[in-house]
């Protein structure tokens, strides 16, 4: 069974024109992995006078992986490892399967690894 995770860029800080970018950049990141499908969850229409990318106004991703807690593990640590290359100290990504939610951000790798095994632990496999 397939399981949905729907990935959403968090920065308060940023502008429209510039999250639209992190987010084509995380999509082209996610695509890479073995995964179903990645697809866009518009948000609604671009700002007026903004340029257009395919991502204009992307709210966040639908990732459809294999139900497995190895295949979301894969995703989950795609995503540490894409934000933390980022150059934006204020971004965090929400990841969240059902009822399921793990907020990760520039916390140091410790918290973030306690979260996400906390976060695997408590999704049920399938």
């Amino acid at each position: 069974m397939d399981a949905v995770v729907r990935v959403e860029l968090l920065d308060p800080g940023s502008d429209p024109e510039t999250r639209d970018v992190l987010m084509l950049d995380l999509r082209e990141e996610l695509v890479q992995l073995d995964v179903e499908s990645v697809s866009t969850v518009p948000g609604g229409p671009a700002p007026p006078g903004s340029k257009g990318l395919d991502m204009a106004a992307a709210a966040a991703l639908l990732v459809q992986v294999q139900g497995s807690i190895t295949a979301v593990s894969v995703l989950v640590s795609a995503v540490r490892t894409w934000l933390q290359r980022g150059k934006d100290p204020s971004a965090s990504v929400k990841l969240t399967i059902g009822e399921q939610t793990l907020e990760l951000s520039h916390a140091t790798s410790e918290q973030q690894e306690r979260l996400v095994q906390e976060f695997l632990r408590s999704w049920p496999e399938k």
